[in-house]
């Protein structure tokens, strides 16, 4: 069964992929949200990526009629996910295919690099909320870009900047409870002076650079092998690309999600973008002589629905909660390997617990020792007040000392 669901899993990867929005978390993050957790210090994890999205609309031709014709859009990415502490971790994303319907070789293999830097786990040890911040930036190693059904994208080294921030209601083990995480951050498309159609008669360039604000909420509730998940997250301009840009216009879109695990080391998920705001369009076809493609007329500027489907693997390390749950329960006729199995899964379970108590302890104990520190530093600056009526505020010499003594029985004689 796990043999002919990879087979299947790598037949749809390699026949449609697609991406829209937060682009591919990876590490310990949702559909599309960021979590301000990291990875455990060490860990290496592979991801792959796919969406789809099509649209069958009516062409009427004077030589050939009325007939339809299906428009798609398919995406496929690889990532890897590594940290090298507890509070960093790195991200290496390559968008493997790109294809948005236009006819002969309108695809790009390879196409745009995204590279990241997440600093996450930082929070009271006893506090259920952790902070991140998530630094990206985007290398234009494809051909195209100004595509349509896809974010905006100018060809031109792109950055960004995202807040972020988790709740679990598990404190050892914050994927087995209830968690929710919150993303906000900024865009900026460094776009100034590219001319986004094209062709040779565009003289509508980018005055100013492009800017967007994007975010992001995610829910998460678990259950045995099942993680079900809900996220809303959109984008809207602070600065909007000129009219010749395919996808101008501010959305919202929500998705639902399921996560399978496998194992403890593999996963796979799977949800489908639902978009919330209406569809409409701001786009130019037609300016000053500068000529954008239409599609068709009949096509949304971006998908009112898509597939999704990701899988997680863990290269060297189990995954957070480090826990072997099999995808299937004995039947009645075998109530002992059940009990077996219930009684393993608990002592693991406490093993996990106990490791991150014991985590928890040396951080307490770390902070115990700070905190002497200071009030050792204390206690010497208020030793020096009792002494000398106020603080030193220079070292005072053997030399100076030895007068300052000397006045004082003079003082005292007199």
């Amino acid at each position: 069964m796990k043999k002919l669901g990879l087979v299947v899993f790598g037949v749809l990867l390699f026949n449609n992929v697609h991406a829209q929005g937060l682009v591919f978390p990876g590490g310990r993050g949702l559909q599309h949200v960021h979590t301000a957790w990291t990875l455990d210090k060490g860990a290496v994890t592979l991801h792959t990526y796919m969406t789809s999205y099509y649209k069958t609309v009516l062409s009427r031709n004077a030589s050939e009629g009325t007939q339809s014709i299906t428009f798609w859009d398919v995406q496929g990415a690889l990532a890897l996910h590594f940290a090298t502490g507890k509070h960093l971790e790195f991200g290496i994303n390559q968008k493997v295919y790109q294809d948005t319907h236009r006819g002969g070789n309108g695809y790009d293999v390879p196409s745009d690099l995204i590279l990241r830097t997440k600093l996450g786990n930082y929070g009271k040890m006893q506090s259920r909320f952790r902070l991140g911040l998530l630094i990206e930036g985007r290398i234009p190693l494809g051909k195209s870009y100004n595509i349509p059904f896809e974010p905006y994208s100018a060809g031109r080294f792109e950055m960004g900047i995202t807040g972020l921030l988790s709740y679990a209601t598990d404190l050892l083990i914050p994927e087995n409870g209830f968690n929710m995480h919150l993303n906000f951050g900024f865009w900026h498309y460094n776009d100034v002076g590219q001319l986004l159609t094209g062709k040779p008669n565009d003289r509508v360039p980018v005055l100013s650079p492009s800017r967007q604000f994007v975010w992001g909420v995610g829910f998460v509730l678990p259950a045995s092998q099942f993680d079900f998940g809900l996220e809303f997250y959109g984008r809207f301009f602070a600065v909007r690309p000129p009219v010749t840009a395919y996808s101008r216009e501010d959305y919202i879109y929500m998705t639902p999600s399921v996560m399978l695990r496998l194992s403890n080391k593999i996963s796979f998920s799977a949800g489908i973008d639902i978009r919330l705001t209406r569809d409409y369009e701001t786009t130019q076809y037609n300016i000053d002589g500068s000529t954008l493609p239409l599609i068709h007329p009949d096509l949304p500027t971006y998908p009112g629905w898509r597939v999704r489907v990701a899988s997680k693997i863990y290269l060297n390390k189990s995954e957070p909660r480090e826990i072997e749950k099999p995808l299937f329960t004995g039947t009645p006729d075998s109530d002992i390997d059940a009990e077996t199995t219930a009684n393993h899964l608990t002592l693991q379970e406490q093993l996990v617990k106990e490791r991150r108590k014991t985590e928890i302890a040396e951080e307490e104990l770390q902070k115990i020792r700070e905190d002497r520190k200071k009030m050792e530093e204390m206690l010497a600056r208020l030793r020096q007040i009792l002494r000398y009526g106020k603080p030193l505020e220079k070292k005072v010499t053997k030399k100076d000392g030895v007068k300052e003594e000397k006045e004082k029985v003079t003082k005292k004689n007199n």
